[in-house]
């Protein structure tokens, strides 16, 4: 049976540390860096993750349900910005897209409500 340590506040360092299966609850990381970090099958909840960079990962299989403003909170989120992502075979429901800008985006196969938007776009630009 592994040992159960318990952190007190501070900084710290870890270094090639095995730490699956841990729970983190109430913890402050504003300003932490996680490189070359194996999250599969990590699950978050309740987090507040603005002004996060986010860059090389892998997000395959992935869910992200309830994103943006608190329930109780009034008002908009500041926009996200995506670049270089692979969203291929992904669902998008019940979502938000006021004011969404795609700019050079492959869209094969896409469709809105099931209407095809590439065939949508080319027949408005056809009659423009």
């Amino acid at each position: 049976m592994e040992k159960t340590k318990q952190l007190q506040c501070g900084k710290y360092i870890a270094e090639c540390a095995n730490l699956s299966g841990s729970k983190f609850q109430n913890v402050n990381l504003s300003g932490a860096v996680f490189d070359d970090v194996n999250l599969s099958g990590a699950s978050f909840h309740n987090i507040n993750m603005s002004d996060v960079r986010f860059s090389a990962m892998q997000i395959g299989g992935s869910s992200f349900v309830h994103i943006g403003l608190p329930p109780d909170k009034e008002g908009k989120q500041r926009g996200c910005h995506f670049e270089d992502v692979h969203l291929n075979d992904s669902t998008f429901k019940k979502c938000k897209l006021t004011n969404v800008k795609m700019i050079d985006c492959d869209i094969d196969g896409m469709e809105i409500d099931g209407v095809p938007v590439k065939e949508a776009i080319e027949r408005f630009e056809a009659h423009r």
